[in-house]
């Protein structure tokens, strides 16, 4: 616990995490608001359940946000050096990754929170101004789990990678590439492999059922949520497992 509480208060004091924590909120923001002003104009906006999931989704555009940070979290000691004094505290490296891990998946989880006040925000803007009442599904369950779930795993992920790699550097720039580019050529050429790709498979996690239709009527193969899940999570697994034994066998 004392190991959790350092790393959660590493996050909250670092300049870099409220930089980054602010973009994303601007992101949900923009995304959200681009979602309703397509709504309004081309189908009015009724309040409806796949409306309102589709404005729960958009926090998944933003998930990259939440990897990077949980990426600086265990790069940034590497960077400064301040890893060693880390493992000096807290001998056991599976215990200094696992904190790092936990702290990921609160600030994942807190990240969630505050993103969802600025949609609930806009969406009851919405609603206001086309004097329609909200109405909540399955649609919007779906939306409510998946994304919280997936920016949490994302967070995990950040954390292994960075375990892995140790360069910021190196692992930024490498986790965005892949990200932007690489998955994205993968996927245009080929999207019958594209689609397990780690990113792929979360894409896919946020698509709604309009959405997942439209994708199967033009040909496209996407996975279901729960198969998109789990796809994602045996990157996430993997990453943890070889980064913990690199961590507990590499000098640092």
């Amino acid at each position: 616990m004392n190991a959790f509480r350092s790393e959660i208060r590493k996050l909250w004091t670092v300049r870099t995490t409220w930089l980054l924590t602010l973009f994303g909120w601007g992101l949900v923001v923009l995304f959200t608001v681009m979602a309703l002003f397509t709504t309004l104009v081309g189908d009015p906006f009724a309040g409806t359940d796949v409306q309102i999931a589709a404005a729960v989704e958009q926090l998944g555009s933003t998930a990259v946000i939440v990897l990077i940070v949980a990426l600086l979290a265990m790069t940034t000691e590497f960077r400064y050096g301040t890893i060693g004094r880390t493992f000096q505290i807290v001998p056991s490296r599976s215990k200094v990754l696992a904190a790092k891990l936990a702290a990921g998946v609160v600030y994942a989880l807190a990240y969630f929170l505050s993103a969802m006040v600025l949609v609930a925000v806009l969406l009851g803007l919405a609603a206001l101004v086309k004097g329609v009442p909200l109405t909540f599904g399955a649609e919007t369950v779906a939306a409510l789990w998946q994304a919280p779930v997936a920016l949490a795993l994302n967070a995990i992920l950040g954390v292994a990678v960075g375990a892995l790699v140790r360069s910021q550097i190196a692992a930024i720039a490498g986790v965005l590439i892949w990200f932007f580019v690489v998955e994205s050529i993968i996927a245009t050429l080929a999207p019958a492999a594209g689609r397990w790709l780690p990113f792929q498979a979360l894409n896919s996690l946020f698509l709604g059922q309009e959405a997942r239709e439209a994708a199967l009527e033009a040909g496209v193969i996407v996975f279901t949520p729960l198969v998109a899940l789990a796809v994602f999570l045996a990157y996430v697994a993997t990453a943890s497992a070889t980064a913990v034994i690199l961590l507990r066998t590499r000098d640092v």
